[in-house]
């Protein structure tokens, strides 16, 4: 996976400029929240314009032909996709989202994913993702568009997730 420059934090936790750290409050969300117990629970990785988790997907994953289930694929990479405008104190969601196939991926085997902002237009974000196998094949690969909240929702999201104003500002 391409190594994206400077880490500001994971999503777990944000650091701020002047180096302070933030726990990010767990959450329910069925790919990246700690509390759904049928959830992925991902660690998102962030970067500057970019994100990315490594995951190993179980048994209770896959779809046709013992092969991880497709719409398993796709949440992987909108995940990432979507954190990936977090280094511009954006809370982006799925506008639109396009995703290519390119091999299947076996349950048990880790994969890695990883998205990143190729345009930024306001509060649009144009961003591409890929999911790679263990051996480096390209198992997937996505394009999308994402929409940051608004002030008012960005300021009502970090004081539900526990995120002091001011963290992750430009």
């Amino acid at each position: 996976m391409e190594d994206t420059g400077r880490s500001i934090g994971d999503s777990r936790s944000i650091v701020a400029d002047d180096g302070r750290r933030y726990a990010f409050a767990d959450h329910n969300c069925f790919a990246c929240g700690g509390e759904n117990p049928i959830g992925m629970r991902l660690h998102i990785e962030l970067g500057e314009g970019s994100a990315r988790a490594a995951w190993t997907a179980g048994d209770d994953y896959v779809g046709w032909s013992d092969k991880v289930h497709g719409g398993i694929i796709a949440t992987l990479l909108d995940e990432v996709m979507a954190w990936a405008p977090s280094s511009y104190d954006s809370w982006a969601v799925t506008a639109e989202m396009s995703v290519r196939y390119r091999s299947p991926a076996m349950p048990g085997e880790e994969l890695q994913a990883s998205g990143r902002v190729t345009e930024r237009r306001r509060r649009i974000y144009e961003v591409t993702g890929e999911v790679r196998g263990a051996d480096g094949r390209l198992i997937a690969e996505g394009r999308g568009r994402y929409l940051g909240a608004s002030p008012a929702q960005k300021a009502e999201l970090k004081e539900r997730y526990g995120v002091a104003p001011g963290v992750g500002a430009e």
